[in-house]
């Protein structure tokens, strides 16, 4: 639900308390004015971080390295993750996400994929009716990892960064990312520890909770 206070409301009253203050011999320049006053106000009666309201969207990732000193060990990987989750409360969201990712390293001709199904958390810290909020977010799950033959593996990973909501219902995001795998895939009791940067797009749909 659409949240407006009496400092809001203060707002608004203002916008048009200067409009008036134009020539009504120039009505067209008063209805402008009034137009471009309201869209740079209105992030301020818009609830994108409410209760009752879902999270659609994903992220993207490219990623370069090697593991240790031999040239053979380079590798390189795209990963694309799909998301879709429900706020519970204010600012706190949970739901579920799968990660699809390619891998290529250059000692092998061919790629390897894997996917990945994981729950996850998601905590805004600023208030709803910021424009840039910051979020921290956690997930745990289990997957399948195919090169050649198929192997499972777990993985864990935090993240963190800013939300840029370039219009009440929509973000760009930007984060900073740890993520720790291992299992069968990995060699059993090795991990794989990787840090990474992740641009993301999120849809907030529905109507925010009283």
């Amino acid at each position: 639900m659409i949240r407006i206070n009496s400092l809001h409301l203060c707002d608004v009253g203002i916008i048009f308390a200067q409009s008036n203050l134009l020539s009504n011999k120039n009505p067209t320049m008063k209805r402008l004015f009034i137009a471009a006053s309201l869209i740079l106000s209105s992030h301020f009666i818009f609830a994108q971080v409410d209760k009752g309201q879902w999270l659609v969207g994903g992220n993207a990732s490219f990623e370069s390295g090697k593991f240790g000193d031999l040239d053979a060990s380079k590798y390189t990987s795209f990963t694309f993750s799909p998301n879709a989750g429900y706020f519970f409360i204010n600012n706190l969201a949970g739901g579920l996400r799968m990660s699809l990712e390619s891998t290529k390293f250059k000692s092998d001709e061919n790629a390897s994929s894997s996917f990945l199904f994981a729950p996850f958390v998601r905590y805004y810290i600023l208030p709803s009716s910021n424009k840039v909020n910051v979020f921290g977010d956690a997930s745990y799950g289990f997957g399948s990892m195919k090169d050649g033959d198929s192997e499972s593996f777990n993985q864990f990973a935090i993240a963190a960064g800013p939300a840029v909501f370039l219009s009440p219902n929509t973000a760009l995001e930007f984060t900073l990312q740890y993520a720790s795998a291992g299992g069968d895939a990995y060699g059993g009791n090795d991990r794989m520890n990787r840090f990474g940067f992740n641009v993301g797009f999120q849809v907030h749909l529905g109507n925010a909770s009283k």
